[in-house]
């Protein structure tokens, strides 16, 4: 029935267009031989100049197709070209496509040679042309070029499915739900045609249902049965369904397609969100889609990689796609794993001519048709991020999405108070909070009436924060992100808050830092974690987290003075030990963050009983001693004025000289003299140790080597693994001053993609590691002065 040809291998490229490339005799074998994706120029991390990769290439496939037996057609698929292309076939013009996000096909069927030689050439412009949304004004993110997702060319029955929507509504008991199915046929020949529609419902490998039906003509028909005994997709059990849709003519199946779902229901209301009608605090990050070096053009694995950073190691149970349709991918992970996702249209600000809004109703009709079955997807973002009012433009948006799915709600993200309200959720960026105010404004006060709210943007540019900042700045980044989420926390009537943003990316020279990169991520380009990211990790519930948001260095500090450490835990508390006696126990500070889940635990005592214990002084004094050292830490000379008064009586009725109190600094605070400063925190549950971490001076430094996997798979695609490289320290700590290079010599069997010598920055950065196409065993040598040589092996099938 159908047969899927991936088309990712074999192609040759060239920085060029010219008429004689059409030509059939013209030959390509002094082009470069690419796999898809493909970025049409090898970038630069930082300092990337966007005119650089806004150039015009020409892609090159030749393919042998067999003679189609009869009532077959061949349809090519694109899933992402950037920013628009033109497709040939054999010469002849098949077809142009505008702008880079979306997926498009053509039936090539006619223009074919059977059983003969077919030369495929597409003409790529990544030019970032005005009213090709998202462009035509100023745009806070890079577009880059190239063909840069997979190619595929399906081999179908001219009598077929199109599509099959999946609805599942809510039904009497969670354990049963409704299916409404929209399958739209095909039907070409014989007009009036009477077929036999079979859906078969799967879990995993067992069929759990079966139902027939009569489908007539080419047109969309509801078909709807219920289903008992359901597992509902959870964000902890991301229950999946396959449904099995097959179209049969006089008892003979012309057709058949599978189509991947799952049984849930979603709404955002005034006083929260609901999944499966259980509340659920919605706590995420936007996404990019760019990387280092290649810009959109990475493979599956890196695809689902950002997923699972998101879930597993933020915590994060919601997604933004910012600013644009994603991979296939990216949403089909999250669908696997249980993250929810906020999926909106192309755009930044700026709203263009007719054109444009002409292509953004076309943009928002392939997003929702082409990724309706999706249960991870629970909201359509139909507004071009922050742009002004547009009361016929976005009652069209919103009026489209509701046409063609009335399962789910809209959002139109907007960066102004009391803005035009035409979609079902209130969705706004706030960027109100600067450190020492509430972490959100008021619903209320932004909308100006009682509506469903998502802050989907919070942090971001206000505060933007490098991994090789210094230590107040990276505390103070975690902290501000930790403020907007409690806030989120304190109110029904905020749904969730989607933080700015996963990671750094590269943009246009009018934002950025000065070498043209957003450094607001809370993690960096390569998805190393920053302080940032461990408020979002102490929400996470899959087993203990302790994240010590300090050096715990003075040195590294203003004056040269330790202030209090934020540990991010679900612990219960922790236990801190310097040189393994007992400095104290602390808990979550809920006085200052009451509404989050998992508040941060303060340390603010780095003395604990030593002064009373030493029995140098009374315990009085030594209590007040302590109490003004403690007080130093935290304010410096800053401290209340009432605690200035009580260091000025210490002073004064225990004739303690400036020589005195110095001394008692230095040994009690600055731990002058002590061979040794080692600070141990332990975290419990349950009064039971489950997780520790020891900081210390250092007195190594290593290399360390983690990859994202070892097994490797060359198959539909090239595959791409990345490897973490950090320095630390004998107690497994990040050495965030090491600015080392590391040099990578692989073998045959992969490549690196980027330079083969790389700084570290901030103490660690990542290499990606892409197949080429060798198969067997891969070992890739890493050297850094100073270091012995690293080696890591992977297996590549």
């Amino acid at each position: 029935m159908r047969k899927l040809f991936p088309l990712n291998f074999d192609w040759r490229f060239t920085t060029d267009f010219k008429d004689e490339f059409l030509k059939s005799d013209f030959s390509i074998s002094k082009f470069a031989e690419v796999m898809l994706p493909h970025q049409m120029v090898e970038l630069p991390a930082n300092h990337l100049q966007a005119s650089s990769y806004q150039i015009v290439g020409t892609y090159f496939r030749d393919l042998t197709i067999d003679a189609l037996p009869e009532g077959q057609r061949a349809i090519l698929r694109f899933y992402g070209v950037m920013n628009t292309c033109k497709v040939y076939l054999n010469s002849e013009f098949i077809g142009e496509h505008k702008g880079g996000y979306t997926p498009f096909a053509y039936d090539i069927t006619d223009k074919l040679h059977q059983s003969g030689e077919n030369r495929l050439v597409v003409m790529v412009e990544g030019f970032e042309t005005p009213n090709i949304p998202p462009f035509g004004g100023v745009v806070d993110y890079l577009g880059y070029s190239g063909i840069y997702r997979e190619v595929e060319l399906e081999i179908v029955p001219e009598i077929r499915i199109q599509k099959v929507f999946v609805r599942t509504d809510v039904a009497p008991s969670l354990m049963e739900s409704e299916m409404i199915l929209r399958p739209t046929a095909l039907f070409s020949k014989n007009p009036g045609t009477e077929a036999q529609i079979v859906f078969r419902v799967f879990k995993g490998e067992k069929q759990i249902q079966i139902e027939e039906f009569t489908l007539v003509e080419e047109r969309e028909q509801i078909f709807s049965f219920l289903v008992q005994d359901i597992e509902r997709w959870e964000l902890d059990n991301p229950s999946l369904y396959t449904l099995q849709t097959e179209l049969s003519i006089s008892g003979s199946v012309i057709d058949q397609v599978t189509t991947r779902f799952g049984f849930r229901t979603c709404e955002f209301t005034t006083e929260g969100f609901l999944l499966n009608n259980r509340k659920v605090k919605l706590i995420g990050l936007n996404r990019h889609q760019s990387y280092p070096y290649v810009g959109y053009a990475m493979p599956k694995r890196m695809q689902e990689s950002d997923a699972n950073v998101l879930k597993y190691e933020l915590g994060c149970n919601i997604v933004r796609t910012s600013h644009y349709m994603q991979s296939d991918h990216f949403i089909n992970r999250c669908d696997e794993i249980g993250l929810l996702v906020f999926e909106e249209i192309p755009g930044w600000q700026y709203i263009g001519d007719e054109n444009f809004k002409e292509l953004t109703l076309a943009n928002l009709e392939v997003m929702i048709t082409h990724h309706f079955n999706h249960p991870s997807i629970i909201l359509w973002g139909v507004r071009i991020n922050e742009s002004p009012d547009d009361h016929e433009f976005y009652e069209k948006t919103n009026r489209l999405a509701h046409q063609l799915d009335d399962t789910r709600q809209t959002g139109g993200v907007r960066n102004f108070r009391k803005s035009e309200f035409l979609e079902d959720v209130y969705t706004y960026n706030d960027f109100s909070h600067h450190g020492d105010n509430p972490g959100l404004e008021h619903p209320n006060k932004i909308a100006g009436r009682l509506v469903p709210y998502l802050v989907t943007e919070h942090n971001g540019h206000v505060f933007p924060t490098k991994k090789n900042d210094s230590e107040e700045k990276k505390i103070e980044h975690a902290y501000r992100h930790l403020n907007v989420i409690d806030s989120a926390f304190a109110s029904d009537r905020f749904s969730g808050a989607i933080g700015w943003c996963l990671a750094d990316y590269g943009t246009h020279q009018q934002f950025g830092a000065n070498d043209r990169v957003c450094y607001h991520g809370v993690t960096d380009m390569f998805r190393i974690p920053k302080y940032a990211s461990y408020p979002y990790m102490s929400l996470r519930t899959d087993g203990p987290i302790l994240k010590v948001a300090s050096s715990m260095t003075p040195g590294a500090f203003v004056n040269s003075v330790l202030p209090p450490t934020f540990v991010y835990t679900n612990c219960d508390y922790v236990k801190i030990y310097l040189n393994d006696e007992l400095l104290g126990k602390h808990y979550p500070d809920w006085p200052t963050f009451p509404d989050i889940p998992n508040a941060p635990v303060i340390i603010d005592d780095y003395i604990g009983d030593r002064i009373l214990v030493s029995g140098e002084y009374k315990p009085r004094v030594a209590k007040s001693i302590k109490t003004v050292l403690n007080a130093f830490t935290r304010y410096g000379f800053a401290m209340p004025f009432k605690l200035k008064l009580r260091m000025l009586s210490l002073m004064m009725f225990n004739k303690m000289t400036m020589k005195t109190a110095m001394d008692i600094y230095g040994k009690y605070v600055g731990n002058w003299g002590s061979p040794e400063v080692s600070f141990r925190i332990e975290g419990y549950i349950d009064d039971k140790l489950v997780k520790s971490v020891v900081i210390s001076q250092p007195k190594s430094a290593i290399l360390k080597l983690y990859p994202d996997a070892t097994q490797l798979r060359h198959e539909l695609t090239y595959d791409v693994v990345r490897v973490v490289i950090q320095m630390e320290d004998e107690n497994n700590n990040l050495l965030g001053l090491a600015n080392d290079v590391v040099s990578v010599k692989p073998d045959g069997s992969l490549s690196v993609i980027g330079p083969s010598n790389i700084a570290l920055v901030g103490g660690s950065t990542a290499i990606y590691l892409k197949t080429t196409g060798k198969l067997g065993k891969s070992v890739v040598e890493l050297r850094c002065p100073n270091q012995p040589t690293a080696k890591l092996e992977f297996d590549i099938n």
